[in-house]
């Protein structure tokens, strides 16, 4: 069991963080609140860390263990509190979105947080992965702060969660995934802001996937917004369902939105219940 003394000068941080309830301190914050040198805030932080009243994050950024969680000092476990404070602009999305949505059934061993930041894709944190998607401003947007799991986090809208998904299979479980997450969603997505975030994407293969998965899906969307968003695809370009890489480039066509269905209906629609 952890001896959690306090000296004055830690016990002076340590309740200056919970009155300002303030749950993350850097050095930076030690040296301000404290009015010490770098040097001696490090060592405080340090010894904190020791006894049990902070938790590394990673490297210089430290958790706050608060009294309140009694002489056993156990750190916070929600993964989407340590991914909060890891890179800066955030959002969750992807997988990790689609699950907390219930769009997904399924929770992905990997925590996905879209940034603008180029930072280490790949981050392992108290033995979760965390791994950070690099986005481009036109795409960095559909966000809102809300309550996860008892932290207030960024999280992408279910609507923008389907795009980014869409955008980059590889991090939702693929394109089957996705036809089933838009089934699971359909009676209560916003078709109107899907579509508005699509053209806001400025792809046109986004927009054809969507366009034909609406369709060989038979989803309740609106033909005035099935409009807008084929009027979004340009006008010559087709494209594949899926990766050539891993589906190949055979399949049907379908002339509308110019995508080929290269994945097996078997495979694409087998958690959709759905079938063309």
């Amino acid at each position: 069991m952890p001896d959690r003394s306090l000296s004055p000068l830690e016990a002076r941080l340590v309740l200056r963080l919970e009155w300002d309830k303030k749950f993350i301190v850097t050095a930076d914050d030690a040296m301000r609140i404290l009015g010490i040198s770098p040097h001696h805030a490090r060592q405080i932080l340090h010894r904190l860390a020791r006894d049990r009243w902070l938790a590394m994050i990673k490297p210089g950024k430290y958790e706050l263990i608060p009294a309140e969680r009694g002489e056993y000092a156990f750190a916070d476990t929600n993964p989407l509190f340590i991914g909060s404070v890891l890179v800066s602009p955030y959002y969750f999305s992807f997988a990790t979105a689609a699950f907390f949505h219930g769009l997904s059934t399924q929770a992905a061993l990997t925590v996905y947080i879209a940034t603008t930041q180029d930072k280490p894709r790949q981050m392992l944190v108290r033995g979760k992965e965390y791994r950070l998607i690099q986005q481009p401003p036109n795409k960095f947007f559909g966000w809102v702060e809300m309550d996860a799991y008892g932290s207030q986090v960024n999280m992408a809208h279910p609507e923008k969660t389907i795009l980014d998904c869409l955008d980059r299979p590889a991090y939702s479980g693929g394109i089957p995934e996705i036809a089933a997450m838009l089934v699971r969603g359909s009676s209560r997505l916003d078709w109107g802001k899907l579509v508005d975030y699509a053209v806001h994407f400025n792809s046109y293969a986004l927009a054809q996937r969507l366009g034909y998965l609406i369709v060989v899906l038979n989803l309740a969307v609106d033909d005035n917004l099935q409009n807008q968003l084929l009027t979004a695809t340009g006008s010559k370009s087709k494209c594949y369902l899926g990766q050539p890489g891993q589906w190949g480039t055979g399949g049907d066509y379908h002339p509308t939105w110019r995508v080929v269905n290269n994945i097996p209906n078997l495979v694409l629609f087998a958690e959709t219940q759905t079938h063309p």
